[in-house]
């Protein structure tokens, strides 16, 4: 088991350095929308004074927002759907992905050990192995055939179909972490490192 115990730290740890690049994702989103905003209700402005004063500056600033906006726009939504699908390994580690707690709540903490157990062998692996199934070729369609967005100076798009199958296979790396958590919670003296809180009512 203590072998079984080593192998889940390695995976924590690879769930919290994919975590980490969620997290900057969160951030490099924030600051794109913020300059596409900004840039946006600032055009008709920066338009004017390149009419008053010339020199080329807000024309060139003008023509290159008018060039990749479509870039910009797309890598919002890039970001976010990296943000959410490698987020989600770390988010199980800590326990904190979305439950119903009518039941959860009031059960014994060894109870709660089975039902994430059970709920990791018959539920979670299996849907992320199905997804991986699924989401793979769709990726590989697009790498492959190098399809580009509709969108003029579009992006491509086989980065953010890549976060599905990666997303759910660090997903799965982590469930099978927990499932080895579980077990060695409910025949040694091991405890699990987030336990359950239950929420405030």
């Amino acid at each position: 088991m203590q072998f079984a115990l080593r192998i889940t730290r390695i995976i924590d740890e690879i769930s919290r350095r994919v975590g980490l690049v969620a997290v900057w994702l969160v951030l490099i989103s924030s600051l794109i929308s913020a300059f596409n905003a900004i840039f946006r209700y600032s055009i008709s402005g920066m338009i004017s004074l390149e009419r008053s004063y010339g020199g080329g500056v807000f024309g060139g600033l003008v023509s290159f927002y008018t060039q990749y906006s479509n870039v910009f726009s797309e890598s919002v939504w890039y970001a976010f759907g990296g943000m959410v699908m490698l987020g989600g390994a770390w988010t199980l580690k800590v326990n904190e992905h979305v439950r119903v707690d009518l039941l959860y709540g009031a059960i014994s903490e060894r109870a709660r050990t089975w039902i994430d157990l059970l709920g990791g062998l018959f539920f979670l692996l299996p849907l992320c192995i199905l997804l991986i199934w699924f989401t793979w070729p769709w990726f590989m369609q697009a790498w492959t055939q190098n399809i580009m967005s509709n969108a003029a100076g579009g992006l491509p798009r086989w980065p953010v179909r890549l976060m599905l199958p990666l997303g759910f296979g660090v997903l799965m790396l982590q469930g099978i972490a927990e499932i080895i958590k579980c077990i060695a919670a409910l025949t040694t003296n091991y405890h699990r490192e987030f336990a359950y809180e239950k929420p405030l009512q």
